[in-house]
């Protein structure tokens, strides 16, 4: 979870600084000194609203809190200790999250109440210009809403590490779409992640044959 956190803020920080576009630029022999133009924007004093404060979304928490963001966050089960301990304001609920948020993050769960959560009718609700970022689930958005969101300029970037259907087929809406940064599902496979979860499946192994407490099990079931 901490490397889908970081991935969440390499994400953000590609969209907020421009860096894709003017890394291409540079490499076509592009060169705009920054004194002549700005670019990007600062996300400090940036107000960013989680919705799904589980672990990842904690994680997420405390590298805004790093970075100086205001942060805001939704979850029916609210981790009151953590919020109070990391400066995170609770909603109550989500349209609260997307009315107070220049930057949106998605940390949910998918089930028959998440899928297609951001849509037109939620889009619509949010600030002009939102950032909205998904590491968890493509299908929690909706994808031709999204790719329309993100041509009239309602929503200022997208930064997505899942889409609705992967490898997405030819003329995927959001494949190409104006301030989008998609990655091919990468967020949670670092080098250093696979090695930990190698260890804790063998780990988990050598406790359950030893008799030992410390084993992970699926959905409670040995």
């Amino acid at each position: 979870h901490t490397t889908v956190a970081e991935h969440t803020f390499g994400l953000l920080l590609g969209i907020t600084k421009d860096i894709q576009s003017n890394s291409v630029a540079v490499q076509n022999g592009e060169w705009v000194a920054g004194w002549k133009k700005p670019v990007g924007n600062e996300i400090m004093g940036k107000t960013i609203g989680i919705l799904g404060l589980g672990r990842i979304g904690k994680e997420v928490a405390i590298r805004a809190r790093a970075f100086g963001m205001i942060i805001i966050a939704f979850d029916p089960y609210f981790d009151d200790s953590f919020a109070s301990e990391n400066s995170v304001n609770r909603c109550l609920s989500m349209d609260e999250v997307l009315h107070n948020s220049d930057i949106v993050s998605l940390h949910c769960f998918l089930n028959d109440e998440t899928e297609d959560m951001i849509n037109a009718a939620k889009i619509a609700e949010m600030r002009d210009g939102v950032i909205v970022l998904n590491c968890a689930r493509g299908e929690l958005v909706n994808t031709n809403d999204m790719a329309d969101a993100l041509k009239s300029g309602k929503v200022g970037g997208y930064g997505a590490d899942v889409l609705d259907a992967e490898p997405p087929a030819p003329g995927h809406a959001l494949i190409g779409a104006p301030n989008c940064i998609v990655t091919s599902h990468i967020g949670s496979r670092t080098h250093e992640s696979v090695q930990r979860q190698a260890n804790r499946c063998l780990n988990n192994a050598i406790n359950f044959f030893a008799g030992a407490d410390d084993v992970l099990c699926a959905n409670g079931v040995l």
